[in-house]
């Protein structure tokens, strides 16, 4: 009786989450927005009994869907339904991260009934206000909303944040989204020590998905996972994972010594002793520890992409860079890999190959928003403006809400000659993210070499509230130096009569 009370209150409170959240009109446009790119996904058994239900979310046009591992872990076939009620069958599962708990699901779903999240790279920030859409307990597109309460960097899985919006069961694999709609990550798991610890692996983990050779069926892909030998060190590894989720940094790391010792050809448990060091800035052993992970496995492309963002860390490029090809030389799908060998490119100065590691990515997923963002701001170094317009275009097309992409554009008009059109790009970024500081600023200088000095002085009164260093660059602007008519640097400027 108590457990059916408890159950009942628990019902009770996500109904009165759901309700509370619908008195927010923004928030309410938003979730009609957002609701029909989340499903229930259903889990079938051997027998074609429901095993379990959790809640998935589509990232692009062709029907890849995004849920937790242990939601589909064991079980033989799957479906999804929709927010208009209609079932459609899981076809395959195309990328796996274990340690992050994701899955990339095939749904066999037509074009026209494909709605989707654009997914951003970015980290949530502290206080950040996100919410969530799943099915906890089976309460189909139920809403809850909180904030990004920590951030961490877990051993092996990457950054995780905790927040306080709920989940429950059944929330697996929901969306954790931004206030403009975007997936900053994954609701995983939660703890309960008192009060309840809800966690997400953010977005970015997506694109360091392991996409397989060839796509599985779910029956191959369960096969395939009971076939192989449990791992001596593996129990030690969650211990240490729980432990560093719950910030015991010295606890987790006895943990993993231990898995290593246990089993010293567990690539996992190198990887989370490195993570472990790193995190308590120990470089070289570190250092180390990762590269014992690649001896461990050399054929797995993820020990050789961890060791490889360490060196990016520490600053060590080269190395990072060749470390990134020895990734992608194992696996040519691997999105993370292509992604980051073009940050660091990009880093170096080396655009034409920055460009074609973005590049590489959009051709593995035409929808990777970030990818095509980054190429589009390489083609701007390469000088070749046009390219990079039409790469921002892809941008916004997938992603509308995207302020930088908008500035870009602008970026790109302003080096073709077409001012009518760069100023009408810096105000969409600013319609999108009003306190987007250097679509004023750049707005200002636009309307201030057009001869509006009124227009630029008013991005500048804006400036002063969101950047005080453009502000001023702007003010610089305006009244240069040896202009005796600028008011002192103190006081607001004056419209001249």
């Amino acid at each position: 009786m108590k457990r059916h009370c408890t159950i009942i209150a628990a019902i009770i409170a996500l109904l009165s989450t759901a309700a509370s959240a619908a008195a927010d009109p923004g928030l309410t446009r938003l979730v009609k927005k957002i609701q029909p790119a989340v499903v229930t996904l259903i889990a079938y058994d051997v027998q074609n009994h429901i095993a379990g239900i959790g809640t998935g979310f589509f990232v692009d046009s062709r029907g890849h869907l995004i849920t937790n591992f242990h939601v589909l872990g064991g079980n033989y076939a799957a479906s999804v339904r929709t927010h208009k009620g209609r079932l459609y069958p899981v076809k395959s599962v195309v990328a796996e991260n274990k340690a992050a708990d994701l899955l990339k699901l095939q749904v066999e779903i037509p074009a026209d009934e494909v709605a989707w999240i654009p997914v951003s790279d970015r980290l949530p920030e502290i206080a950040e206000r996100v919410f969530v859409v799943g099915s906890p307990m089976g309460l189909e597109q139920t809403v809850s909303e909180g904030i990004v309460s920590s951030l961490r960097e877990i051993p092996v899985v990457g950054p995780v944040f905790q927040m306080s919006a709920p989940i429950s069961p059944g929330s697996s694999g929901s969306p954790v989204l931004s206030a403009k709609g975007q997936a900053l990550g994954i609701a995983t798991f939660q703890f309960v020590q008192g009060q309840n610890l809800n966690f997400a692996v953010t977005a970015r983990q997506i694109m360091a998905l392991k996409t397989f050779a060839e796509p599985m069926s779910v029956s191959e892909w369960t096969f395939a996972h009971l076939g192989s030998k449990p791992r001596a060190a593996e129990e030690l590894c969650r211990m240490g994972f729980r432990f560093s989720i719950e910030g015991e940094d010295r606890l987790a790391l006895e943990h993993f010594l231990k898995a290593t010792q246990a089993d010293p050809t567990d690539a996992e448990a190198w990887s989370g002793l490195g993570s472990c060091y790193a995190g308590l800035d120990h470089t070289e052993e570190a250092l180390a520890a990762f590269r014992q992970a690649v001896q461990a496995n050399p054929r797995d492309e993820v020990s050789h992409f961890r060791l490889a963002n360490f060196y990016r860390r520490i600053g060590r490029y080269d190395e990072a860079i060749a470390g990134y090809r020895e990734a992608l030389a194992i696996n040519p799908l691997f999105e993370a890999a292509y992604f980051n060998l073009g940050l660091v490119c990009v880093e170096l100065g080396r655009y034409a190959e920055g460009k074609d590691a973005f590049e590489a990515v959009t051709r593995i997923n035409p929808e990777a928003g970030p990818a095509h963002y980054n190429a589009g701001l390489a083609y701007i170094r390469l000088g070749r403006f046009r390219e990079a317009l039409e790469a921002q275009k892809i941008v916004v097309r997938i992603n509308p809400g995207y302020a930088p992409a908008y500035y870009a554009m602008g970026t790109a008009l302003n080096r073709l000659g077409q001012p009518r059109d760069e100023i009408e790009a810096y105000r969409e970024a600013i319609r999108v993210d009003p306190d987007f500081a250097p679509a004023h600023h750049a707005m200002g200088t636009a309307m201030l070499h057009r001869g509006d000095t009124p227009g630029a002085l008013n991005q500048y009164r804006i400036l002063q509230r969101l950047d005080e260093g453009m502000a001023r660059n702007l003010f610089d602007q305006i009244y240069p130096m040896n202009d005796d008519t600028a008011p002192a640097k103190g006081t607001a400027p004056q419209r001249q009569p």
